[in-house]
């Protein structure tokens, strides 16, 4: 049994998360404590990680990937649990340190797949806006989601950024956004002149008291200053997609499609990585989802040095006689 008085090395990882990371990691964490214990515990915060060795750890990949795991999703599992026996070393619990930087030596797994999800085509992306505008029964929600939705595409924003946004973070003179991504790190985006309109009329029925952008709004239309969850936007972009009738997609997928649109606007793939809030510009061009047509029409410009050579050496055709 894990000793209660012990510090949770578990829990001093979590604690520097954001709150969306620390749901995840939280999650991954316990999934690991499960696995490690062979099924006898699922929490993370009293399992004793501490105790872990190499021989343990080792072995942690091939095990997911053989239990149906993928591989990047194992690769997230590793990060916190190299984490986390980070901060069981630090808090002292490991007497040796060999026992603690074997059992954290373990390497993350191999990965070359491309991002799941698709790009929107503009017309879907207009019969969201109409299905928002369109709610006759709650105007107000109609108008939040019509900006969230807008806002989303706009800046290519995630869902975690979305609700994290106040309303000191707008500057709608200036055409600009503050943006809180993933790691507390800070970007400016530019807003388009079109989108606009649509923070503006949410604004309008929001006010302009300091506090969350995006907040709840009751069944009767009423405006409260309570933030929404990343969840609640799922669940806005769920509901909206089926009212307009377009295909599933996912709240990335707008993401997604911001990206693809400006790389497909010929937007330099560094400028459209800093938008994004990209460490790489790897990450951004993995993000490309523009149809194989325009790969085509992309390789059809090339000047073909065989054709030229062979065009020069072709003899004249003879006129039919």
């Amino acid at each position: 049994m894990p000793d209660p008085t012990l510090p949770s090395p578990a829990q001093a990882y979590l604690n520097v998360l954001s709150p969306a990371g620390r749901r995840t990691q939280l999650t991954a964490l316990n999934n690991l404590a499960f696995i490690f214990s062979d099924g006898k515990t699922s929490d993370a915060l009293t399992f004793p990680w501490h105790k872990l060795r190499y021989e343990n750890t080792s072995s942690l990949s091939a095990h997911m990937v053989d239990i149906g795991y993928a591989k990047a999703t194992v690769n997230k599992h590793l990060v916190a649990l190299r984490r986390v026996l980070e901060e069981a070393f630090r808090l002292g619990l490991y007497s040796d340190y060999n026992d603690y930087y074997r059992a954290a030596g373990v390497r993350s797994m191999r990965v070359e797949s491309l991002p799941r999800g698709r790009s929107l085509a503009m017309q879907e992306l207009e019969q969201l806006i109409a299905a928002c505008q369109s709610d006759k029964a709650n105007p107000n929600l109609g108008s939040r989601d019509t900006a969230i939705v807008s806002l989303m595409y706009a800046c290519g924003l995630r869902r975690q950024e979305t609700v994290d946004l106040n309303l000191a973070d707008v500057d709608l003179e200036n055409q600009k956004i503050r943006i809180l991504g993933k790691g507390s790190k800070e970007r400016f985006v530019y807003l388009p002149q079109d989108s606009l309109p649509a923070i503006e009329a949410w604004l309008r029925v929001r006010g302009r008291q300091l506090g969350p952008l995006f907040t709840r709004v009751g069944k009767s239309g009423k405006v409260s200053l309570k933030r929404l969850s990343a969840q609640a936007v799922y669940y806005i972009l769920k509901t909206r997609q089926k009212e307009a009738g377009v295909a599933s997609f996912s709240p990335h997928d707008l993401r997604r499609t911001t990206i693809t649109d400006m790389l497909e606007a010929d937007i330099d793939v560094l400028t459209v990585s800093a938008i994004a809030g990209h460490a790489s510009a790897d990450t951004t061009r993995r993000y490309d989802k523009r149809p194989e047509d325009t790969k085509r029409a992309a390789a059809e410009k090339l000047h073909s040095p065989w054709k030229s050579v062979n065009e020069e050496n072709e003899p004249p055709t003879n006129p039919i006689s």
